[in-house]
């Protein structure tokens, strides 16, 4: 894996090491996963479901990028994503935007990251946007 890109993974907190490990140590698999990640939906789910109040969607959509952030190793992601997702579940409606801007900041994090080294590890045109 390039230098610039594990540093810039490490220093948003990315469990490299144990998404790897979860992706049997295959880096150019991981490196595919992470280009991926940039063109999920879910994030944008989330974000139209609290919009609209549709406490069920926004759950669904918490719940799922909580899965894909513990996977790929994004620690940070994966804590206020949880933090969400509970207090969807709890009813506590009244404090998800909070945590929700929180989220946010996390996935920007990661993703300004991944965008940055992206033609370092051969992303094609089409993938960095």
């Amino acid at each position: 894996m390039n230098a610039d890109l594990l540093y810039g993974l490490t220093s948003c907190e990315t469990d490299v090491e144990g998404a790897l490990n979860r992706f049997y140590n295959d880096e150019n698999l991981y490196m595919s996963c992470l280009l991926e990640f940039l063109q999920d939906q879910t994030v944008k789910q989330l974000s139209k479901a609290l919009n609209e109040q549709n406490w069920d969607n926004a759950f669904t959509a918490a719940h799922a990028l909580k899965g894909l952030a513990g996977n790929m190793g994004f620690i940070p992601l994966f804590h206020t994503t949880a933090e969400v997702v509970v207090l969807i579940r709890d009813g506590r409606t009244g404090e998800v935007m909070a945590s929700y801007q929180e989220l946010m900041n996390d996935y920007k994090e990661i993703t300004t990251v991944i965008r940055r080294y992206s033609a370092e590890f051969g992303a094609p045109e089409s993938k960095r946007k």
